[in-house]
Formats: structure tokens, sequence, C-alpha cells
């Protein structure tokens, strides 16, 4: 349960919770949260896979192969939807280790003095910040079950806008674990995180077009 008890502090109050983290969590605490943050939003992803297919909307207003490719790609995703949030929970993970790699190897080339392992456990607590979406994501999941178009489609974008703010906030937390971890100046914490993370949305964007591109090639006639 403290776990939970710490994700309502890194909330309330993110400076202390962070300190206290730091101080009285040990590191299979840290991969507990980050595996929670990984895999709660894949159960909810398979739950919704649950719902029927639905074509993309307002395709009309998209230039044709533009149009084509969306198309295809959301039937190449609705074929694998109880697949790919499986490889969402490994990617994700990837990613986070990535990300922690880097910011420990920038901040100790920057002065900072402290571990891999004491990162990772304040990285897998900055991750379960994600799960403050979590109830928004079930009633996404509910709607598509439901089929209820409309309020699918405002949940939907509410989603995404949560989305948005908690990666800003899982950045800004990672920033204040960082400086305070490795003792350096908050301005060298800043440059520790904000590099890698920019380097893991790269990939993550990467990652993203080769799947476009391999939905479409793979919906091509032989």
């Amino acid at each position: 349960m403290f776990l939970w008890t710490d994700l309502v502090e890194l909330v309330r109050h993110p400076f202390s919770a962070l300190a206290v983290i730091d101080a009285r969590r040990r590191l299979p605490d840290g991969l507990l949260a980050l595996g929670l943050s990984v895999v709660l939003p894949a159960a909810v992803a398979e739950l919704a896979a649950l719902g029927p297919f639905r074509p993309p909307a307002n395709l009309g207003t998209l230039p044709s192969l533009t149009a084509q490719g969306a198309d295809i790609y959301a039937r190449w995703v609705y074929m694998n939807r109880f697949v790919v949030p499986v490889y969402g929970i490994a990617i994700s993970t990837v990613l986070w280790i990535a990300a922690g790699g880097l910011i420990h190897v920038i901040a100790r080339a920057l002065g900072g003095r402290g571990s891999f392992a004491g990162l990772m456990k304040l990285l897998g607590y900055a991750a379960l910040v994600g799960l403050v979406t979590l109830p928004v994501g079930v009633a996404d999941a509910l709607l598509k079950l439901t089929g209820i178009a409309r309020a699918e489609l405002s949940v939907g974008q509410l989603a995404g806008l949560l989305s948005v703010a908690i990666f800003l906030w899982q950045n800004a937390l990672l920033v204040i674990a960082t400086r305070r971890h490795y003792a350096i100046s908050t301005e060298r914490a800043v440059a520790a995180v904000i590099g890698p993370i920019g380097a893991v949305l790269v990939l993550a964007l990467a990652l993203i077009i080769l799947a476009i591109t391999l939905a479409i090639i793979a919906q091509q006639p032989a």
C-alpha cells in the first residue's frame, strides 16, 4: 500500500515526497513502481481491445495518401490489438531504463555523485505518476466497449491532454530527483534530463513511423 501513499504524496508534495523516497525506499520498490506504471495501462488497453473496430474519423479532410495510410494503420492496429499492449510493456520498459542510463551518465559527467541504482528507484516513482490518468483510461476503454462514439471522442481527447500534462510533470520530477540524488545544480539536472528524454522521444517517434510503414507495406497486394 505504501506505493499508493507515495503516489499521492508525489502529487501533493513532490519535493518532500522525493526526499522520503530517496531516503527510505529501496531499488525493488522503484522497480515495482516502474512495473506497475507500464503493466496497468497495458491491461486497460487489453480491455479496450475487446471493443469493435471503428475507422478513423475525418479521413475525408486528409490528402488521399495520408488518409489511406491512416486507415491501413488503424486496421493493422485493430488486427494486432491484443499484441500491441504487450509490445508496449517491453518498449516502455526499455525506454525508461535507457533514459535512466543516459541521465546517469550525463549527471556523473557533470560532477554528480549518485548511483544508477538510486536513480532507477526515483525514476520508477516518477513513472508511477502516470497512473494518475488510469481512471480516464478505464473510462475510455469502457466507452469503446459500449460504442458511445461522441463520449468516447471527448474522453479520448481528455486522456490525450492529461498524458501530455503528466509527461511534463514526470520530467519535472526527474529534474528534481536528479538534482537531489546527484547533488548537482538545477541547471545541470535539467541538462542531464532533457537530453536523454529528447533522444528517447526521437527513438519512440522512429518506432511509430516504422510501425506505420510496415503496416502499409503489409496491406499492399503482392
